[in-house]
């Protein structure tokens, strides 16, 4: 057996000068350029690399594995030992920073768009989280912690602001029907203010000091959707996928009556008027308003707190460079009125 290697006191790093290659099961191979040098990591292995293209302390980085992917401490000691050993890791010392992650991510992108089946080659290890474009080693679960986000207190404080500013909305903007595939009962309408990145001036307009509170919160006007959202009576959004775990999505109850519920994933969740609640929606996920009045809520995306500026910067160019708002924008447009929302 080879001699350990391993200092869990130490910092590691990915080496800057390996390439890394998605394949289509989900694995990653790697190389560093010189002939005859290949190291396949399996699909169940790459979350476990991948968080060091960043400066991870070796017993740090197993507590955050474990937590997230339940391996114990000895394998994970061994497979350290192992990428130690056939240069996958690098003591952080004598090497800068790596933005590994972002390279395996582009690769993969530029696969997906050169290929005809559109299927993207990283997936979740999660059965129930399958979005169009997924984003490898960030932090995964279906409801996160409030505490990590300090912007969620100053917007709890100001719901009765964002409250009123709403309630005048309704009586000068027409929300546009959403797409009748999102629902299996019912209808769900909107009005936006953002959609990756391309603001809707009239709504915003209409709301001015919700956009300002909006625009301090990091991402908001870069990347995902920006709504108010509304559910008619006795409606029905069926389960779908988020394009995107790089993105989480914060959905803060206006007008909920008894009767209205969300599903994320596994977790049933209790909405409640004024009380943020942070999702990932690229987990499957559906609401209910089994009510006789309309539910109301302010929804928005906002990039995941574990990307880089690098990583930020590549996602807010490529939702340009794509035009994803397009689509949105161009429904709302020429989308049916929903004249039961006014009423």
């Amino acid at each position: 057996m080879m001699e350990s290697r391993l200092d869990w006191s130490s910092a590691y790093v990915v080496p800057t000068e390996l390439c890394f290659r998605p394949t289509s099961a989900g694995s990653l191979l790697v190389d560093n350029g010189r002939p005859g040098y290949s190291v396949e990591i399996s699909r169940g292995h790459v979350n476990l690399l991948l968080p060091f293209a960043r400066v991870q302390i070796a017993e740090e980085a197993y507590q955050r594995a474990a937590g997230r992917w339940k391996i114990d401490r000895e394998s994970f000691g061994l497979l350290l030992e192992l990428w130690i050993a056939n240069g996958l890791l690098r003591s952080a010392a004598s090497q800068p920073y790596a933005t590994t992650r972002l390279a395996v991510f582009a690769g993969a992108m530029e696969e997906y768009l050169a290929s005809p089946a559109r299927r993207f080659p990283l997936r979740s290890h999660f059965a129930l989280q399958r979005p169009t474009v997924f984003f490898p080693g960030l932090e995964t679960r279906e409801i996160h912690d409030q505490r990590r986000f300090p912007w969620v207190t100053m917007l709890e404080d100001s719901f009765s602001l964002i409250q009123a500013e709403f309630e005048a909305l309704l009586d000068s903007t027409d929300f546009s029907r959403v797409h009748d595939s999102f629902t299996s009962t019912g209808e769900w309408a909107a009005a936006y203010l953002w959609v990756f990145g391309e603001q809707v001036e009239d709504t915003c307009r209409s709301c001015p000091r919700t956009t300002q509170l909006l625009s301090s919160i990091p991402g908001v006007a870069q990347f995902g959707t920006t709504l108010f959202s509304a559910l008619g009576h006795h409606s029905h959004i069926a389960p779908h996928y988020g394009y995107t775990n790089a993105k989480l999505r914060c959905q803060l109850p206006l007008r909920v009556p008894q009767g209205c519920r969300l599903k994320v994933g596994d977790r049933e969740v209790e909405q409640r008027e004024g009380r943020c609640i942070l999702f990932d929606d690229s987990f499957l996920h559906s609401a209910w308003n089994d009510s006789p009045e309309p539910r109301f809520v302010l929804l928005f995306d906002f990039f995941h707190p574990d990307l880089t500026p690098d990583e930020i910067q590549y996602l807010a160019q490529f939702a340009a460079e794509r035009k994803l708002a397009k689509p949105y924008l161009a429904q709302a447009a020429a989308g049916e009125k929903a004249g039961w929302v006014r009423s």
